[in-house]
């Protein structure tokens, strides 16, 4: 009796069921694991009185839609279908060796579907204060800076709050809805969530 090929080949045919998807999961395993591993999934809300996370006391975000520059004639316009956002971000420590804690930080903007936009620094029209969690120092004078910004660039002081800003181009459909988030490499999956 003469069996046909696939009569004769059934078991190597159906292990090709299993082995294809475990080849398949064995080889993206490592990429999604390292996506997975990145992606801020853990929210810490902050609380308009002020919540305490990475050393620091952190205050409900300020963000502005579509802001006028801070320097005059320095309007950088932004791709067709796109606005400018930008993100005032208060905090305090009590201890200034916590700053170095808070170096490191980046702050974005989330999408309520997850989609998430790192700041612009093409943007350095719009800012007006330092930007990163750590605050900023200026070793200029302070009348090189405007009187409105020149506070802002003083080093932090134990328990007075100081101030940074992000400057964001995202999609106009998502400049309202859009929150401000502050992450770091060592704290993922946690996140800082300032609710608008």
């Amino acid at each position: 009796m003469r069996y046909g090929w696939f009569r004769r080949n059934a078991a190597a045919l159906a292990s090709l069921v299993l082995v294809i998807p475990v080849t398949g999961w064995w080889v993206t395993r490592p990429d999604y694991k390292s996506w997975y591993d990145a992606e801020p999934r853990d929210p810490v809300t902050v609380a308009a009185g002020g919540t305490s996370y990475a050393g620091a006391t952190w205050y409900a975000a300020s963000v502005e839609v579509d802001p006028a520059p801070k320097r005059v004639g320095a309007d950088e316009p932004t791709p067709p279908g796109t606005t400018r956002v930008r993100v005032y971000l208060r905090l305090q420590v009590d201890d200034l060796a916590k700053l170095k804690g808070l170096e490191g930080c980046r702050v974005h903007l989330r999408a309520p579907d997850g989609r998430i936009w790192s700041d612009d620094i093409a943007s350095g029209s719009y800012l007006d204060r330092p930007t990163g969690c750590a605050g900023g120092t200026d070793d200029k004078p302070a009348t090189w800076r405007p009187k409105g910004t020149a506070e802002y660039y003083l080093k932090p002081r134990v328990g007075k709050p100081f101030e940074t800003v992000a400057v964001f181009v995202v999609p106009t459909e998502d400049a309202k809805t859009a929150q401000p988030i502050v992450t770091w490499a060592t704290r993922i999956p946690q996140y800082l969530a300032f609710p608008r």
